[in-house]
């Protein structure tokens, strides 16, 4: 898997909040490549990192600010 983005989404105001983020790869299998998938506004860029490491077998409670794993990836 490779992440592809940016920390911020308007560099004039500095917004952190939609950020395009470009997910490459099938994570062996357990992610549907080809879409494009849209969070709810806050969620919180470390719930995809979570999620990754869960298919990389480096399972964590938390990241960060996660709040859990994006459900929308498989």
């Amino acid at each position: 898997m490779i992440v592809y983005g940016s920390a911020i989404a308007d560099g004039m105001s500095h917004a952190h909040h939609d950020l395009p983020v470009l997910l490459a790869g099938r994570g062996g299998g357990t992610i549907k490549p080809g879409r494009h998938v849209r969070y709810a506004k806050n969620t919180p860029m470390a719930n995809l990192f979570l999620s990754m490491l869960d298919r990389m077998g480096a399972p964590a409670e938390r990241l960060g600010d996660s709040t859990g794993r994006l459900d929308q990836l498989s």
